[in-house]
């Protein structure tokens, strides 16, 4: 009877070990919160130790104050149904033991979060399932698919915002949310790598539908781990329906299985002005490796992108449509070393709708005829893709407008020559990669021009009266 007795006592004292906060609208810190709970929080004077499940209800609060550590027990978690909030500079959550991981962390809906200058190592991800969300200037470490399955972080609802931080060889993708859950989030300025350890065929930011508000993913730094082949860079997908516009703009994205993907017929967006390079992991380009493939998503505006080394340029396939630049607005996107099994492919349209792609340099630093950029486009049906006039092109060939007489002299010069022309209008000197370096007004007959270029060959082209002349520049 009385071995019965201590054997209750004990289970009773391990149940009552988990601490939930009265739901009074008490504000702890980690200190009062440990004196709330010695049993659960422990104050070990450099750092505590968190030894069961902690929860803040709905009308309480935590305020991480102190520069310290928070180590965790295995399978641990931390509930947040009221407001959790960061003034530290440096905060550090780990598991005790970085061979158990603790479990995780969960906003539950309705909570409040700002969660700033905040290490998490070795737990099992962030759950979000609030709307009201922030990170910023932390750094995601090697966590497991614990708490949330999703990514390091994972979503579910609202606008979440990430910016300035770090997510680093996770198990799981960085951001994720479910293929039904819509959510505008906006992930700005941070640095993605080598997450999805486990290999899986899924992005390293791996987003539902965007909603009416849009995904926005700008700025950011995703570079792939080349030995964990089946892991892309950036999915913007409405895989079970939904609204989902997007915003991918100013990205650095490479060494990833491919570069950006974005499926379903729900979905639109802007891809902008991303450096998309050697996206190529898997090598097998009948599974991927396309520096951005558009999956059926439709009017996709892709203009002032780098794509090089990947193992296609830009695909477009299960009747997606795209637009690459158009007479008004030019794509300005630069294609160079986009290959498999011995062919070059900087566009590849799967379908048999038309695609604008006006303005656009297809072969980087060469100068381009009309073959020459043919040879790097391929499509469904013929005479789908409008690829003319387009940049890094040869003398003449961008413009099938009639034309005004140009001349400039002297030819070579040092940043320093003369330009005649037969009617007033304006110049733009383009590099070969068909970037505008200068840019005047110029009166009828001779122009003095005075520039600061680099040794190289360059294209002057000039704009008056809806004619348009180029000739090449060379600066010693």
């Amino acid at each position: 009877m009385k071995k019965f007795t201590f054997l209750f006592v004990m289970c009773c004292s391990f149940i009552n070990a988990q601490f939930t906060t009265p739901n009074n609208g008490t504000t702890y810190t980690l200190a009062s919160l440990s004196a709330a709970a010695p049993n659960v929080l422990q104050d070990k004077g450099t750092f505590y130790m968190m030894m069961d499940d902690i929860t803040i209800s709905a009308t309480d609060k935590l305020i991480i104050d102190q520069n310290t550590t928070l180590s965790v027990y295995s399978d641990k978690t931390l509930y947040v149904f009221g407001e959790y909030k960061t003034t530290a500079t440096n905060f550090l959550i780990n598991s005790v033991d970085s061979g158990f991981p603790f479990k995780g962390i969960r906003f539950e809906d309705g909570s409040v979060v700002e969660m700033r200058n905040t290490r998490v190592d070795y737990g099992g991800g962030i759950r979000v399932l609030t709307a009201n969300f922030l990170m910023d200037n932390c750094i995601v470490y090697k966590n497991y698919g614990g708490v949330s399955t999703s990514g390091a972080l994972g979503f579910s609802k609202g606008s979440p915002v990430v910016t300035n931080s770090q997510f680093i060889e996770n198990a799981k993708a960085a951001f994720g949310s479910a293929a039904n859950a819509t959510v505008s989030a906006t992930f700005a300025n941070n640095y993605l790598f080598g997450n999805v350890t486990d290999n899986s065929n899924t992005p390293q930011i791996n987003m539902g539908p965007g909603g009416v508000d849009s995904l926005k993913v700008i700025n950011n730094t995703i570079i792939g781990d080349r030995t964990k082949i089946m892991v892309g860079g950036i999915s913007a997908s409405a895989l079970a329906g939904g609204t989902n516009r997007f915003r991918i703009e100013g990205n650095t994205i490479r060494d990833n299985r491919y570069g950006i993907t974005s499926y379903a017929s729900t979905s639109t967006g802007i891809i902008k002005n991303n450096i998309i390079e050697n996206n190529n992991t898997q090598n097998n380009p009948n599974l991927g490796g396309s520096g951005i493939s558009i999956y059926g998503a439709k009017d996709v505006v892709i203009t002032g992108n780098q794509i090089r080394g990947n193992l296609w340029g830009i695909t477009i396939l299960s009747n997606g449509t795209a637009i690459l630049g158009t007479e008004e607005k030019h794509g300005n996107n630069i294609f160079k070393n986009n290959g498999n099994n011995g062919t070059t492919t900087a566009f590849f349209n799967n379908t048999p709708n038309t695609v604008n792609a006006i303005g656009n340099c297809w072969r980087e630093d060469e100068l381009s005829n009309d073959k020459m950029v043919q040879a790097v486009i391929g499509s469904l049906n013929p005479n789908t893709v409008h690829f003319k006039p387009y940049n890094c092109a040869e003398i003449m060939a961008v413009s099938d407008v009639s034309k005004s007489k140009l001349s400039v002299y002297p030819n070579p010069s040092k940043n320093h020559f003369f330009l005649e022309t037969e009617n007033a209008g304006n110049i733009m000197i383009q590099d070969i990669s068909g970037k505008v370096v200068f840019s005047s007004i110029v009166n009828k007959g001779k122009n003095e021009i005075n520039t600061n270029l680099q040794s190289g060959v360059y294209i002057i082209t000039q704009q008056s009266e809806g004619k348009k002349s180029n000739t090449k520049l060379i600066i010693k």
